[in-house]
Order: C-alpha cells, then structure tokens, then sequence
C-alpha cells in the first residue's frame, strides 16, 4: 500500500444492528427492507413473540454457520443466500415478515453475537469501500484498476443482503465513480502529453536522420554518418519501449520517414563506395605504370634528364589521387624505393665531384676576397684592368661543389653589380655632352647670381627690406642650383 493511502474504519454498533435487522430463536438473521429514505421499516414479525417460530431441526443445527451464511468471498466476507438456496430445513424454519430479507443463520449465539457477526462482515466491505476511497483520493492506482476495484465492490454489495448501512455505502460508491473519472480524464490527458512528447522525440529522430540522408554524399563523412545513424535508430527502439505505446497510426508516418532516410542513406552509401572502389582501381592502375617507369630509371647514370624524369614521375603520382590506404602505402613504398636508388646513387656521384671541386672553391674564395678589397669603387676607371683580370681567374678556377655555388655567385654577382654602378657613374660624370651640358648651366647661373647681387646692393642702399629679402632668398636658391651640379659633376 502506497505510504500515501490512509484508508478510514467503519463499525456498525450493536444499536444500529438492532434497528436494521432481526434475530429469531433459532439464531435465523432478517434484515429491515429500507423505505424511500434509506432508513428500515420495522418488522411486524419481530413484535411477535418467539414461540411463534417453529423450532429448528436437529439437523439445521449442526450446519456450521458459515455455510448457512452463505458462500464467501476472495476476501473472506459471507455474502448471504437467497430463500431459493436455503436448506431444506432451513427454509422450513426461516419465515421472513414480507419488509424482511433473509441474512443468514448463526446458531448456538446470543442474538447479539449473530448480529455482530453478520455486521462484521458488513463492516468489512465498507472498510474496503473506504480503502478504495483512500486510494481514489491519492491516486494510488490507476483508473482502471480503481474502476474494477469498484464495480467489484458494487457487484457483491448488490449480490446480497446485509446487516449495515447500505445506503450509505452505495452513496459511497456512487460518488467514487465521479472521482475515478476525473482521475481518468487526468491520466487521459497526461497521456496525451506523453504521446505528444514522444512524437516530439520521433520528429527529432527522423529530421536529424532526414538531413545526414540528404547530406551531398561527396561532402559525407560517411564513417561517422553510419555510426550516427545507427545511434539513431536505436534511440527510436528505445523510444518504442517507453510508455506509453504509440498506436500504429501514430507511429507509422515517423516510421516511414525514417525508414525512408535510412534507405536513402544506405543507397548512398553503397553507391559511393562503388564510386571509390572503382576510383581506386584505376589510381592503382595509373601507379602500378608510375612505378614501372621509375624503376626502369633506377640505375641511370645520366642524372641531369633522369632527375627531370623522376620530377614528372612524382607529378604524375600526386595528380593520380589517393587510392585504398593499404594499397596505396605497399605501392608508395616501391615507387619510393625507386627514387632513392636512383637518388643514392646520384648523391654518391656528386660527392665525388664535390670532393674533385674542393680546390676549385678554395680559388674563388681567395679570389672573391681580392675583389671585395677593391670596394668600393670610388674610381672604376683606376682599377678596371686589375678587376678584369680578377674575374678571367675566377672564370678558369673551374666548377665548385655543388652546395657552395649558390653562395659563390650570389657573392660574384654583387661584386659585379657594384662595379657596374660605379662605372656608369663616372661615365655620366665624364661625358663630353653631360659636361658641356653642366658647363652651360653653370655660366647661365653665374651670370643670373652676378644680377642678383647687384640687385641686394641696390636694395640695402635704398633701405628697402622687402626687395632686400626678395633677392636674398632668390640668390641663395641660384647658388644652392650651382652646388647641386657641381657635386653631381
């Protein structure tokens, strides 16, 4: 029993008992018929006098009380004979008035001790009326159980006459009834917003499922898609295990969407995958004759065009793609074996010659520090034979190893350039039309600063400060001209 279920008691007292029902000598039980207002009629047959009564059979006493009482129920309460199954002798005793129901029989008792017997078993359907109630009001059940828990109740209140009060609790459970359907309209509608989330839950499923299928399959991570569609599909199993259980009209269009964007993706992805494997097929190809070529140049001794060669093999090798990983390494691995025996063997060519041009190297840098001193070349035209000679040696040293010629003719170059620089300079400064040209400037410059002299003269004689800065500043900006040349010259 739920913590939250605290059911009430019912007991009948020995003084209502008596005003609802009657006991014979003989220890028979009638129950008081009840008029329109619920309450018993009293009974012309319990003024009468008990000798009235014919005597019981032996054998009537000796039935156990629980079998004259009637057949029980599950719960134990003796739910009373009609007159039609009565005994014979019985029925041949018991005489209930025309207002009277016969209850049951409780021989070898005081009156009192029948009643409160058959009361007790009254007392005990209320008590389960009023633990039904309990439940009712704390929602302890469902409403369908709480439903059959009533109808049950009702069904053996209605199956037979009692000692109690019921009225009481027939009104007892006619007002249950209202609160287990409001209790079924509440579980109607929590359901319905169950459902409603689960439906919430399903769309989620199959609109995440629904975009990876509609994914452009060359942009698809395909491994990771699989593995997220496969978490899908079994969050929707275990969505289908949570109540409560969506009807086949609920559940079948998310269903379909869902199976729809699965097979959609499946069909991708069998179809990419059948793309790339006859991709890799052809790459494997295309690098199976790469790897032929590079190994019929293996053992070349004409480095120069087999190094070209080898350049556009390995061109030709990126612009082929990428095949099946294992695959593509085992042939990367030969093409590569390849490579380096042809490389190997050009590098140990070249050592030797490195080693051959040694001294070549040690020459030219001798002779690049003797050009270097020459710097810089104020006066070309006074060292132009011995830098002529300079560079006719470097030319016969011969060829340097091949990491130092680089370096060697980056620093030969600037040595040159500079000489150049300084050679166009002197001739600039020494052409015949380029002085003439100066010259010219010159004397017109000389004569325009004579005129202006003259003019500041005139000017600081008659006191005129404006002429006198006027000529100032215009025979300053002549003979700045006249410097500028003469440097240039």
């Amino acid at each position: 029993m739920s913590p939250a279920v605290r059911p009430g008691h019912h007991e009948t007292t020995l003084d209502e008992a008596r005003q609802m029902a009657r006991v014979d000598d003989d220890g028979h039980v009638y129950a008081k018929a009840p008029t329109a207002s619920g309450a018993p009629e009293p009974s012309a047959a319990q003024d009468a006098s008990s000798a009235q009564t014919p005597a019981p059979t032996p054998e009537a006493e000796q039935v156990p009380a629980t079998e004259q009482a009637g057949p029980a129920d599950q719960a134990g309460a003796v739910a009373p004979r009609e007159q039609s199954e009565q005994p014979e002798e019985i029925r041949s005793t018991a005489q209930p008035a025309a207002d009277e129901v016969y209850v049951g029989q409780y021989p070898g008792a005081t009156p009192e001790e029948a009643l409160q017997y058959f009361t007790r078993k009254f007392d005990d359907l209320f008590d389960r009326a009023l633990l039904l109630k309990a439940r009712v009001e704390a929602s302890a059940d469902g409403a369908k159980a709480l439903r059959e828990s009533r109808e049950a109740l009702l069904e053996e209140l209605d199956g037979g006459a009692w000692v109690g009060d019921v009225a009481a609790l027939r009104g007892m459970l006619d007002e249950l009834a209202h609160g287990i359907e409001a209790l079924a309209t509440r579980e109607k509608e929590q359901a319905e917003q169950a459902v409603a989330e689960h439906l919430q839950v399903r769309e989620g499923i199959v609109a995440e499922a629904e975009a990876i299928a509609a994914t452009d399959p060359a942009a698809q991570h395909w491994k990771s898609a699989q593995q997220r569609m496969s978490e899908l599909f079994e969050a929707w199993k275990a969505e289908q295990k949570k109540p409560p259980r969506l009807t086949k009209a609920q559940e079948d269009p998310y269903w379909k969407r869902f199976r729809a964007a699965r097979s959609a993706f499946d069909k991708e992805r069998r179809a990419f995958f059948s793309r790339r494997d006859k991709e890799h097929s052809e790459v494997k190809r295309i690098k199976e004759e790469l790897i032929v070529r590079a190994e019929e140049l293996q053992h070349s001794t004409d480095f120069g065009p087999t190094t070209k060669a080898y350049h556009r093999l390995m061109d030709e090798w990126k612009a082929a793609g990428r095949g099946a990983r294992r695959s593509d390494d085992a042939q990367w691995a030969r093409f590569r074996k390849a490579q380096d025996v042809f490389f190997a063997a050009r590098d140990a060519a070249n050592a030797e010659i490195d080693a051959e041009y040694q001294a070549n190297l040690e020459v030219k840098e001798q002779l690049l520090k003797e050009l270097e001193a020459l710097m810089p070349f104020t006066a070309p035209e006074t060292i132009r034979d011995r830098y002529h000679a300079l560079l006719e040696r470097w030319d016969a040293a011969g060829r340097v190893p091949r990491g130092d010629v680089k370096r060697m003719e980056g620093a030969l170059k600037r040595v040159q350039d500079a000489f150049r620089e300084a050679e166009e300079a002197h001739w600039r400064r020494t052409d015949p039309e380029t002085v003439a040209r100066q010259n010219s400037m010159l004397h017109q410059l000389d004569e325009t600063i004579a005129g202006l002299e003259q003019e500041l003269e005139r000017a600081r004689a008659h006191g005129d400060a404006r002429t006198i800065a006027e000529a100032e500043e215009a025979l300053e900006a002549r003979r700045s001209w006249r410097r500028m040349i003469e440097e240039s010259a």
